[in-house]
């Protein structure tokens, strides 16, 4: 909601469209895009971005190399990343190979800082682009473009919350 730096915020986005003090769930690092919730309960905030919670959360990454099946079987059991945090296991599904790259989608629950560029870090790649596509079952396409905002409904949220009330 702030920054630093004076970069650009989800505050700025925002201003004039929401009337209650909200904040975000979780959080997109400036170089990743995609579904991002704002709200004003902090239980449910809470719940979302807790790893206990088991909420996926959805991502398709693009990395800067080739990756072996072996590194993917690596991400699916879990890697350590460099600041000694081990990752649980990645729900991860190869997209497609895109030149030297390769494209995969990623479900994590954890979301410990910068976890899925750290993920591959931790094999010696680079994610060259980045976009959180869900949480839980409630997908992107919710919104019609990027930057718009939208109302969730009572059975949304209770659709990310499991079934929750």
């Amino acid at each position: 909601m702030k920054d630093d730096r004076g970069r650009p915020t989800i505050a700025d986005l925002i201003a004039g469209k929401i009337k209650e003090k909200v904040f975000h769930v979780g959080r997109l690092d400036k170089d990743t895009e995609g579904l991002l919730l704002l709200t004003n309960d902090g239980d449910f905030a809470n719940k979302v971005t807790h790893p206990s919670s088991e909420i996926e959360k959805t991502y398709i990454a693009t990395v800067n190399a080739t990756l072996t099946e072996k590194e993917l079987e690596a991400l699916r059991k879990g890697v350590t990343l460099r600041d000694g945090y081990n990752t649980s296991g990645a729900k991860v599904r190869l997209l497609k190979r895109k030149g030297k790259g390769t494209v995969v989608e990623l479900k994590i629950h954890e979301g410990h800082k910068r976890e899925v560029r750290e993920m591959f870090r931790a094999l010696n790649k680079r994610v060259i682009a980045l976009k959180r596509t869900a949480i839980g079952d409630l997908k992107i396409d919710i919104v019609p473009k990027p930057g718009m905002l939208k109302k969730l409904s009572k059975e949304e949220v209770f659709r990310i919350n499991k079934g929750d009330r």
